[in-house]
C-alpha cells in the first residue's frame, strides 16, 4: 500500500516517518484480516486502513490516553479503535456474511 494518501491526511511531506507509517499499515492490515477472517485485504477496505493508521499515528506519544486529570491524577485509556472504525468493520462483516447451506 502506498503511503501517499496517508501522508496527505497527516500533512507529512518528507520520508522521515515512512518506517513508522509502514509499521502502522501492517498493524492495521493484520487487525482487519484477523477481525474479518480474510486472507487478503479487499481494495474497498484501503480507506479503513488509512483511518486506522491516522488514528495510530495521532495516538503516538499519548498511547491510548483518553483523558487525564491533574488533581488526584485520574487517567482513562482507550482500549480499542474508535467507534467509527469499528462500525466500518462491522458493516463490512454484515454485508459480506456468507450463507452456508448444509446438504444432508
Amino acid at each position: 500500500m502506498e503511503l501517499t494518501n496517508i501522508k496527505l491526511l497527516l500533512d507529512i511531506t518528507d520520508t522521515t516517518q515512512d518506517g513508522l507509517l509502514n509499521l502502522y499499515v501492517s498493524m492495521a492490515t493484520d487487525y482487519i484480516l484477523d477481525e474479518l477472517n480474510l486472507n487478503t485485504l479487499p481494495q474497498s477496505l484501503n480507506t479503513l486502513v488509512y483511518e486506522m493508521v491516522v488514528f495510530l499515528y495521532r495516538s503516538k506519544g499519548v498511547e491510548n490516553l483518553k483523558s487525564n486529570e491533574e488533581g488526584s491524577l485520574i487517567e482513562t485509556y482507550i482500549t480499542e479503535y474508535p467507534p467509527n472504525i469499528l462500525k466500518r468493520l462491522q458493516n463490512y462483516k454484515d454485508r459480506n456474511r456468507s450463507i452456508r447451506v448444509i446438504v444432508t
